[in-house]
C-alpha cells in the first residue's frame, strides 16, 4: 500500500479550506492525503491498534497525521485524538503531539498560566468568579474603560465583547450567569485596531500577516472581515513567536502578536489548529506545502 498522510476533522466541511489545499499540495509532490472524520476511529487495544474506517494507521500505511479541531461537549474525540497519539506517538509523526498529551483542551485560560510561566509578555489581564469581585475592581479603579471581555473556549474572535463603561458593564453582568463568569478574560484594550497572525510549522515562523480591523468592527479576524495584508516580522517577533510554539509543544500552530501604541509587543493567543486562508492570500507563502513537508520530513 502507497503510504499516505492523514487528516482528521469533526466533518466534511470543517477546515475545508485547509484540507482542500494540502490534498491539493500533496497530489503535486506525488503524494496521498486521506480525510476522515473522528467518528471513523477505532481502537482494539489488546492488539494495541489504530484504525481508520478499514485501514490500520501504521508506519507502513502513513507518514503521519495532521489533526485538526476535535472537540465536542462530551469529549469522546479529544479522548481518541490523545489515545492515537499515546499509541502511535513513538512510531509516526503526529502534529502538536506533546502540546495535545499537556492540554487536551489548551483554552485561553491555561494559555496564559503557560506564558507567564515563560516569561512572555501578555495583555494586562484578569479573571473574576464572582460578580462583586468584578465590581470590587471597577470601584477600585482596576478596571479601565474600555475592556474586553472574551470567554476563554472562544474562537475566530465570536466570544470577544468591547465593554465600553459602567452601563455596558451593568449589562454584561446581568446577561451572564455567575457560574460561568470564571470562564471569562478581562484584559485591557489595546487602540490599535489591528494584529499580527504567524504560523509557525516544525519549530520556525514561516511568516506574518497583518489582520486590520475594518470599520467600527474592533476586531480583526479574518474570517470576521477583516483587512489582511502581508508583514515584515521582527526578528524580535518571530523569537517570540517560535518561543510561543516551543513551550507549548506545538509543531504547527498560528500566533497571535498585538502591539501597542509604543509598539511593545504581546502576545494574545496561539491556535493550535489555525486557518491559513488569509494568511495564504495576505502572503503568498504555501502553508499546505509546509505542513506536508513537516509530516514527511521530505
Amino acid at each position: 500500500m502507497k503510504k499516505k498522510i492523514l487528516v482528521l476533522t469533526m466533518s466534511k466541511i470543517q477546515s475545508v479550506y485547509e484540507a482542500n489545499r494540502v490534498e491539493e499540495e500533496a497530489k503535486k509532490m506525488g503524494l496521498e492525503v486521506n480525510r476522515r472524520i473522528y467518528r471513523e476511529m477505532r481502537f482494539d487495544l489488546a492488539k494495541n491498534k489504530v484504525f481508520i474506517g478499514n485501514d490500520e494507521v501504521c508506519p507502513e500505511n502513513y507518514y503521519g497525521v495532521w489533526f485538526r479541531v476535535a472537540g465536542t461537549i462530551s469529549g469522546k474525540y479529544v479522548e481518541g485524538r490523545n489515545l492515537m497519539i499515546r499509541m502511535l506517538r513513538d512510531k509516526m509523526f503526529l502534529a502538536n503531539s506533546e502540546g495535545y498529551l499537556n492540554w487536551p483542551r489548551m483554552g485561553k485560560i491555561s494559555q496564559h498560566g503557560v506564558f507567564i510561566a515563560n516569561n512572555i509578555p501578555v495583555v494586562g489581564t484578569k479573571i473574576f468568579y464572582t460578580k462583586e469581585q468584578v465590581m470590587e475592581a471597577k470601584e477600585r479603579g482596576e478596571l479601565k474603560f474600555p475592556i474586553i471581555v472574551k470567554h476563554e473556549r472562544g474562537y475566530q474572535g465570536k466570544s470577544v465583547r468591547k465593554i465600553e463603561g459602567a452601563k455596558g458593564l451593568d449589562k454584561f453582568l446581568k446577561r451572564v450567569d455567575e457560574v460561568n463568569l470564571g470562564m471569562y478574560l478581562w484584559q485591557d484594550y489595546l487602540p490599535t485596531k489591528w494584529d499580527i497572525r504567524v504560523p509557525v510549522i516544525g519549530g520556525k515562523a514561516i511568516g506574518a500577516m497583518k489582520r486590520i480591523a475594518v470599520g467600527k468592527e474592533f476586531r480583526s479576524n479574518f474570517s470576521l472581515g477583516g483587512d489582511v495584508e502581508n508583514w515584515e516580522l521582527s526578528e524580535a517577533d518571530r523569537e517570540l513567536a517560535e518561543k510561543v510554539a516551543k513551550v507549548c509543544g506545538l509543531d504547527y500552530c498560528g500566533v497571535d502578536i498585538m502591539k501597542d501604541l509604543e509598539n511593545t509587543s504581546y502576545i494574545l493567543e496561539v491556535n493550535r489548529a489555525c486557518q491559513f486562508q488569509g494568511f495564504e492570500k495576505a502572503t503568498g507563502i504555501n502553508v499546505a506545502k509546509t505542513v506536508i513537508e513537516m509530516i514527511t520530513g521530505k
